[in-house]
């Protein structure tokens, strides 16, 4: 028998890639239950869902093989098997004992998405609550300057993104150095008020919740002896997986549910019961410290166990390695002995254990050494051409062990693992170009994806006709496909003052009337759009959301220009989330309001089921965490992987939390606690590159780049000083790679195979055809230079914007700018007692730009010139979108004028220049595209007034 199968010993498992510790858990499982301990007091902890889904159905596969009998005698019990993540654990704990710790048992948890959306609103709430009295807010935005709210909104950011730390730190009256750390801390907590009376509102809790409250429930609850009571005699065992990743906190909570056991005291000793803790893990497989993982516990528990249990306690060493071939082991074993050096008074320092293939066989691990050019952009270019050449070298030809065969490799063995996204769609470009199928696994930018933009659009138009720019957009998309051409001779219609009105009226009776063939093909298109559009307008208000974008779809045939799985899965997860909108009651406007914010995030794209399909997988090295390819690649070994010193730290030592802020990087490196935080990043870079070289079974490709008499850089470093040390490279150099390729870039790579393993195109990712992949991005004024002025400067920028347009159409006269005024205002619900200082400001502004002239010569109505333009405009592979507040055209010259309204100084028109250049930029190239004219813009600040070129 296995030691570690021992159940009278807590056990704790060093297991590195490969060993199979997962494995090892699943038997002591099943040792538990072969021991007599009933199925129900076993807990088994892990980090992800699907971690846990894999555990219980692994558990399970053995004991059903292995083990009918207890199979079927644990049969009826499966549902009380408890194996699920730390977060799940903690909220069934909160709502067992809800009555006891007030809390309310009907509780939901908030996704990462919509707590975001929750603690923006938070901040913004404890901003505007300075509005009438000015403090900490307006004093921190002062002292910051021109960028003050950029700066402090960061700041808070990334204090919340830190939690439960922050937190802890002010529950727990941690010492707090600094009068500015302080300060932050102080702002940090008004708006953490905030955002908790808002999920307490909803009966909502977010992850961090969950661990804060359960700590709080076991420690300083007046009932915390009672629930630890039902604890104990509800469990027996506790088994954790991947306990390299356990931060702090969730540490401390599992120590205080196991305090009774260690002691040698309590009911479950006195009835002759030995409870055991298993931890399992791998200290060089820690890659979580952004998010709290503390590497430093998987040495502090071996001690504390060992000192507390002494001879009921058992630490292993697993060696074995179960994964890789010896090529690669002994790759890893001669670099990374070097790379990871232990500290004795360091515990987060990492220790490397040497293991031993135990698969027969050779395997292949290679570095192609390629020269720099002058830009990243043509290395990166380079690199992904000679990937390409590579695995076109290897499909089909390359052999691999599969369990007891030995077959030829395909697209589906190999995976590209990549540190960062940033040259993501070089690479994409690179394989679409060579017909090379691939899949790009939990990427992000799920709302700048075509088909969630467009679906955005249609709803933002549908709940606000007057939206002209998410209308131009539908128009413009595949749903209609209508030119350039026809829609600036809509907008050029005068009858009508929104682009919908404007459609209305420019449609034709009976386009069937039309002779002219380019004309009658627009005709029919506007007359279809407008009767659909028209008709989805009708139904917004008696169908959900969700259901109307589908029937948009139908009625469309949407569902052909969205072929592609990963399109389709991503328009389902987007009707999922407007579902959820719906089901929590919020108003057409609130759903607008979010998928606006939304787009500020870093939400994930929808998952595809990726078994069975033939596609190369792209993925970042930390989703690649626990899966494993015969074939990987590794591009851009020489990028740069220094951790980058941000304003904010906070550490942690000896059970005590340090904050430090610092917004000089200068600064940053003469303070111990950011170096030393530093030095935590480094060491989890290489744990980093550990975890991407071991997820390789049978060969190991690495590519960087170097310029010629420069040291080498980033991960490419590690191995080229160290080279005389490794074993079982091979290093090819640029020179070389034409005679070892034996395939070229023009022969077809299509592998000749049968259709049961070959998958066609339609269940790609990403389509066979060469199509560059295009971001949309829209050109629009920063919101923090106008926070700066408060919440009555964004409320008249509306207002200004509004009668500047009005005026501009022939559709206000300026004596009727008070009255016009009133009436935007109590639109908008504006405070009555305020309302008279917001009149007397807009009444001053119009009389200064009517003293100036620039009403009658760029404001007032006149036949050449557009208000409110929308455009679309594509540069390289980014497509900008947006609307120019005015053109005016004068001899064959567009001239573009951006309205700012806010209160400037002169002082700042330098630095708002250099602000607002690539914007006014864009604007420029994209009229002359547009019009055909040469255009000059600038910056109107209505307010002082001064016109100003860029």
């Amino acid at each position: 028998m296995e030691k570690y199968l021992d159940i009278t010993k807590s056990v704790i498992i060093s297991s590195p890639a490969g060993s199979g510790k997962t494995e090892k858990l699943a038997r002591r499982y099943i040792s538990l239950l072969l021991g007599g301990s009933e199925i129900e007091k076993i807990l088994a902890i892990t980090f992800t869902e699907k971690a846990a889904a894999e555990m219980k159905d692994r558990i399970l596969s053995i004991i059903e093989k292995e083990h009918p009998d207890l199979f079927l005698k644990i049969r009826e019990k499966m549902p009380l098997m408890r194996i699920s993540t730390i977060h799940a654990f903690c909220l069934k704990l909160l709502k067992r004992f809800s009555m006891e710790l007030g809390i309310d048992p009907s509780l939901d948890v908030l996704d990462e998405f919509a707590a975001s959306l929750l603690w923006s609103e938070s901040v913004y709430e404890a901003l505007i609550e300075e509005k009438d009295n000015p403090e900490l807010f307006y004093e921190m935005m002062k002292t910051r300057g021109i960028r003050g709210w950029d700066i402090l909104y960061r700041t808070l950011n990334e204090l919340h993104s830190k939690r439960p730390h922050p937190e802890l730190i002010i529950k727990e009256g941690h010492p707090v150095d600094g009068d500015e750390e302080k300060r932050i801390l102080n702002l940090y907590s008004r708006c953490l008020k905030h955002y908790s009376e808002k999920k307490k509102e909803r009966h909502l809790v977010d992850y961090d919740d969950l661990e804060l409250l359960a700590y709080e429930a076991l420690n300083s609850n007046p009932d915390w002896m009672n629930i630890l009571y039902s604890f104990d005699e509800h469990t027996d065992h506790i088994l954790i997986d991947e306990f390299q990743d356990i931060s702090s906190l969730q540490w401390k909570i599992i120590d205080k549910l196991t305090e009774e056991w260690r002691s040698g005291r309590g009911s479950k000793r006195e009835s002759g019961k030995t409870p055991t803790v298993f931890l399992v893990g791998d200290e060089k497989q820690s890659i979580y410290l952004f998010r709290g993982a503390n590497v430093s516990l998987f040495h502090e528990a071996k001690k504390r166990l060992s000192v507390w249990l002494g001879d009921e306690y058992l630490f292993e060493e697993i060696k074995e390695n179960y994964r890789s071939l010896p090529a690669i082991t002994e790759f890893v074993n001669s670099l990374f002995k070097r790379l990871m050096q232990p500290s004795e008074f360091e515990s987060w320092r990492t220790r490397y254990a040497h293991f031993v293939a135990t698969r027969q066989g050779d395997g292949h691990v290679e570095l192609i050494l390629l020269d720099s050019c002058e830009n990243t952009k043509d290395s990166r270019e380079k690199e992904a051409s000679i990937l390409v050449k590579r695995i076109q070298s290897l499909v089909n030809k390359y052999e691999i062990y599969d369990e007891d065969k030995i077959r030829s490799c395909i697209y589906g063995d190999m995976a590209i693992l990549l540190r960062r996204r940033t040259h993501l769609s070089i690479l994409e470009d690179a394989l679409r170009r060579h017909n090379i199928p691939f899949v790009i696994l939990k990427g992000i930018g799920f709302y700048d994806e075509p088909e969630v933009a467009l679906l955005r659009e249609l709803l933002s138009f549908l709940i606000d006709t007057k939206d002209d720019f998410s209308l131009f957009c539908i128009l413009r998309s595949p749903l209609f496909n209508i030119d350039y051409k026809t829609l600036f001779n809509i907008i050029d219609n005068k009858v009508g003052i929104s682009l919908f009105e404007k459609l209305q009226n420019t449609i034709p009776l009976n386009p069937t009337l039309i002779k002219d063939e380019e004309e009658d093909i627009m005709a029919h298109r506007l007359y279809k759009a407008y009767n659909l559009i028209s008709r989805w307008i009708e139904r917004i208000e008696s169908l959900p959301l969700a259901v109307l974008l589908e029937e948009i779809l139908s009625d469309t045939n949407g569902w052909q220009y969205f072929w592609e799985k990963q399109r389709y899965v991503n328009i389902k997860k987007f009707l999922r989330l407007i579902e959820q909108f719906d089901s929590r009651g919020l108003s057409l406007l609130e759903i607008r309001e979010k998928l606006i914010k939304a787009r500020q995030g870093e939400e994930p794209k929808a998952n595809i089921n990726t078994e069975g399909m033939n596609a190369v997988k792209i993925m970042t090295v930390h989703a690649a965490k626990g899966l494993e390819f015969p074939i990987v690649f590794l591009p851009s070994l020489e990028e740069d992987n220094t951790p980058k010193s941000k304003s904010i730290v906070i550490d942690e030592e000896d059970g005590s939390i340090f904050i430090a802020y610092e917004e000089d990087s200068n600064k940053r490196k003469k303070r111990e606690i950011f170096q030393k935080r530093k030095e935590k990043e480094i060491e989890e870079e290489k744990r980093l590159f550990y975890v991407s070289v071991t997820r390789a079974k049978d060969f190991l490709c690495m590519l960087g780049s170097q310029k010629k008499d420069e040291k080498p850089t980033g991960r490419l470093a590690y191995i080229v000083e160290n080279l005389e040390h490794i074993s079982s490279l091979k290093v090819i150099n640029e020179s070389e790679l034409n005679n070892f390729y034996s395939v070229s870039a023009s022969k077809s790579i299509i592998p000749e195979e049968s259709s049961e393993h070959y998958v066609s195109g339609p269940l790609y990712t990403k389509p066979l055809l060469y199509e560059p992949r295009l971001k949309w991005k829209d050109v629009t004024e920063e919101i923090d230079i106008k926070a700066k002025h408060g919440h009555d400067w964004i409320l008249l920028g509306k207002v200004f914007h509004k009668l500047f347009e009005e005026i501009s159409m022939g559709m206000l006269d300026t004596d009727r700018i008070e009255k016009r005024a009133r009436t935007l205002l109590r639109l908008e619900k504006y405070d009555k007692n305020g309302l008279n200082n917001i009149i007397n400001i807009i009444k001053s502004d119009f009389d200064k730009l009517s003293e100036s002239g620039y009403i009658k010569d760029i404001i007032s109505f006149r036949k050449d010139s557009y208000v409110e333009l929308p455009f679309i405009y594509q540069k390289g592979k980014t497509i900008f979108r947006g609307r120019i507040d005015r053109i005016i055209l004068k001899d064959n010259i567009a001239y573009i004028y951006d309205y700012k309204t806010y209160p400037v100084e002169k002082r700042e028109l330098s630095d708002l220049k250099e602000k607002y250049r690539f914007q006014m930029e864009i604007y420029r190239e994209a009229i002359e595209k547009l019009l055909k004219l040469k255009a000059k813009s600038f910056l109107f600040f209505t307010h002082i007034p001064l016109i100003v070129e860029v």
